[in-house]
């Protein structure tokens, strides 16, 4: 579907989604699949103060620390994009409408283009070639605004379909140079772009973001006892989706 045409809400696009696979594995509310706890964290993100939920919990990652501050300093004008469909893993490829990927979501701000691939909370593994297809595709795609890569779920050593758990830096180098040739990317060499991961690549488990998210709604009070309540309620589901998840 192309970008234009895609619903405008998150729940929207979840139904898209679904409408493409066999619905009898959302049965039970999808308990268990990650575009279904994506959505309910990102949705609850979105609505929250940003400054004290959303910028939290990238502080709360690890790796590319300052394009996260970068990042968490933008909180409030982040555009939160679910399952926005194809992107090219270049663009501006022979390849392009060919070699695609597709992000569980991309938040963007001013100056930040964050590719997001979410894992479930249960067992799950990239693919042979995912990582060092997504590393690409977010160098390719981010234009003029900086790159990160935020792995949603996932603490390196990650499992590689195949391969079991790689350090994060072998599991992109491994299938780097394969995929640069078929994606036709020259803007960078291979030794450039592995010397970029530790300022691209960030990752948060969901056990967490959803510690961090605790700590903000122990904390948080505005003042006035209906816009708390609300917020209460609303970083409670956050919690309650990631351990209902588990």
């Amino acid at each position: 579907m192309e970008h234009d045409t895609l619903p405008p809400s998150m729940i929207a696009r979840l139904l898209e989604e679904i409408s493409w696979e066999k619905a009898v594995k959302y049965r039970r509310g999808g308990r268990g699949m990650e575009n279904v706890l994506t959505a309910e964290v990102l949705i609850a993100l979105d609505l929250l103060p940003r400054r004290h939920f959303f910028a939290a919990v990238i502080d709360s990652c690890s790796g590319a620390a300052g394009t996260r501050a970068q990042f968490a300093e933008q909180a409030e004008v982040a555009e939160i994009s679910l399952l926005p469909g194809d992107m090219s893993v270049n663009p501006f490829g022979a390849a392009a409408k060919k070699f695609i990927v597709q992000p569980d979501a991309v938040i963007s701000t001013g100056d930040v283009f964050a590719f997001v691939e979410a894992k479930r909370i249960k067992t799950s593994a990239f693919q042979p070639e995912q990582l060092a297809r997504e590393y690409v595709a977010v160098m390719s795609n981010a234009a003029e605004r900086t790159p990160l890569l935020f792995l949603l779920g996932v603490e390196p050593p990650v499992s590689v379909k195949g391969l079991g758990k790689m350090p994060l830096h072998d599991a992109i180098r491994l299938y780097l140079p394969a995929v640069l040739e078929r994606a036709g990317f020259t803007r960078f060499s291979e030794d450039e772009l592995m010397d970029r991961v530790d300022d691209v690549v960030c990752w948060i488990s969901w056990g967490a973001l959803a510690s961090s998210v605790r700590a903000q709604l122990e904390s948080f009070s505005c003042g006035d006892s209906s816009t708390d309540a609300s917020v209460q309620r609303v970083g409670t589901q956050v919690t309650n989706a990631i351990l209902w998840h588990s």
